[in-house]
């Protein structure tokens, strides 16, 4: 029994003990629409928008983009260049760990690099690290020696990186998600379950927690990371595949941003006070598989290009989109607003009879699976049978398959969409030289691969803006391998709630820089 007299000294006692505990903050969780189920979480084999917000908030590069698109240091906190600007070699930041504890090393990159380019990886964007000595070579199995490759670890805390020539954009590649390091230990003790929850390791500011397919992904703040964030401890991405209901659970409060909106749901979402606009590098086109399918044909081609009035179009979605002339979009070294192919009914029908296709066979036009891309497929479905006769049927593909009935079935005509995966007009050119990853059109023109080559190569502006300029004549102009059909912004809802909130023109949004 506590005598009476002291119980007040133990009251005071014991208050004072519980303001000395460290306060334990309730979890802020962040919530934000996933248009489609992600292909991946392995950064060696994600290519798409819908792996953009995964991917650049659970891992980091050595560098990072700034809101003004410039290269800062990242996971490397500085880096040293030679004077031929050939050799690059970057510290790694003290203090950088894995969210299991253990620290990131200069030979996590080399790691990262080596599967990036070994042939079995079979990865889309491999062509990106071609710029290094003996790269090229190794993933096209002219050598088996990755010691032959220009990257190696110093030591624990030094990356050198040694290229056959300079590159004027190369820091922005190293901080792209093909270029993250990797763990060599969690691959080779789970092969190919390594990129799932409960195994998966990361150096950003959050880990994969969880993920239910058609439903959510859970992501929780990296208790390693390495420098001071905002207030969100849990991130979840809530797989909503239709606009109107991503709409409804918005205004419920059940996500607090989306992005991807069908246009009826565009209107309405653009008088709400919620309503952001964000400038965005990004294009949509229709592309033409022109090896190994009826569009094998350049004047067929050419009718198609013709016959799609892009000013219709645009009326009926209803947002921010401005007709694209160039592939490479507006505020990109390489952009053409004079580069256009016009609306001409008269000269489509020359160009179809001279292509000798028989108008009645049916030509599939392959899409995402999602409501802005059905729209403007139904458009194209409707203009080339108004204008030219043809039988376009519409075939729309899940996000996490879309790739591979690309790459396994010679459809057509393609419905697609790109972002700069940095601020350059090689992230969106090196799209059709040949023999890359991602060239979905097997466009192949040596014209056009001397440009890009002379480009990547040159860190004059104006030179390198013209030999884009030239290569995209090519592309669009000569080959008809593309038609480019509009530019958009990035239109978003944020709630009120979510303070820092901010896309880059990359379309990058770090969810460690909110707070709730």
């Amino acid at each position: 029994m506590i005598l009476p007299m002291i119980r007040p000294f133990i009251s005071s006692l014991f208050l004072g003990l519980l303001l000395l505990l460290p306060v334990v903050s309730q979890a802020s969780i962040f919530k934000f629409r996933l248009l489609a189920e992600p292909a991946s979480f392995d950064w060696h084999q994600a290519t798409t928008a819908v792996e953009t917000p995964l991917m650049m908030n659970l891992m980091e590069g050595l560098t990072e983009i700034d809101k003004n698109l410039k290269p800062v240091p990242c996971a490397a906190e500085k880096v040293d260049i030679s004077k031929d600007q050939k050799t690059y070699t970057f510290t790694i930041r003290k203090g950088v760990k894995w969210s299991d504890g253990v620290p990131l090393k200069a030979q996590d990159f080399v790691e990262g690099w080596k599967r990036l380019l070994d042939p079995a990886t079979a990865a889309p964007y491999a062509y990106l690290a071609f710029d290094l000595v003996g790269a090229e070579e190794f993933n096209k199995k002219k050598t088996t020696d990755f010691a032959t490759v220009g990257v190696t670890a110093k030591n624990d805390m030094t990356l050198v990186v040694t290229l056959k020539k300079p590159v004027a954009y190369f820091q922005y590649l190293v901080g792209f998600w093909p270029m993250f390091p990797v763990r060599k230990d969690l691959i080779d003790k789970f092969g190919a379950q390594w990129a799932t929850a409960g195994k998966m390791q990361t150096i950003g500011a959050y880990n994969l927690d969880s993920y239910q397919k058609q439903n959510k992904i859970v992501m929780k703040a990296n208790p390693f990371y390495w420098r001071k964030i905002g207030n969100v401890t849990e991130a979840v991405a809530q797989i909503i595949k239709d606009s109107s209901t991503a709409m409804n659970v918005f205004k419920a409060g059940g996500i607090q941003m989306m992005q991807d909106f069908s246009p009826d749901d565009l209107k309405m979402a653009r008088p709400m006070p919620e309503y952001k606009t964000f400038p965005y590098l990004k294009t949509y086109y229709l592309a033409f598989r022109v090896k190994g399918s009826v569009a094998e044909n350049v004047n067929f081609r050419q009718a198609i290009a013709h016959a799609i009035d892009r000013n219709y179009l645009l009326s009926i979605l209803n947002g921010s989109q401005k007709m694209a002339t160039s592939f490479i979009p507006p505020r990109v070294v390489g952009y053409d607003p004079k580069l256009s192919v016009p609306f001409d009914v008269k000269l489509a029908k020359e160009y179809l009879k001279k292509s000798g296709v028989d108008p009645n066979q049916e030509i599939v036009i392959a899409a995402a699976n999602s409501d802005r891309p059905r729209i403007v497929c139904q458009d194209i479905q409707s203009d080339l049978k108004k204008n030219l006769g043809l039988n376009v049927q519409i075939q729309l593909v899940e996000n996490r398959i879309f790739r591979n009935e690309l790459l396994t079935h010679n459809h057509p005509l393609m419905l697609m969409r790109w972002a700069g995966d940095y601020p350059d007009g090689d992230s969106f050119l090196g799209l059709f030289e040949t023999g890359t990853g991602n060239n979905m059109t097997h466009f192949s023109n040596d014209k056009f691969d001397e440009n890009m080559k002379k480009a990547r190569e040159d860190w004059n502006t104006l030179k390198r803006d013209k030999l884009y300029k030239e290569a995209q004549e090519v592309l669009q102009l000569k080959e008809a391998a593309i038609v480019p059909l509009y530019y958009e912004e990035n239109e978003t809802l944020v709630s009120k709630s979510v303070k820092g909130f901010y896309l880059n023109p990359i379309g990058y949004f770090f969810i460690k820089e909110l707070t709730l």
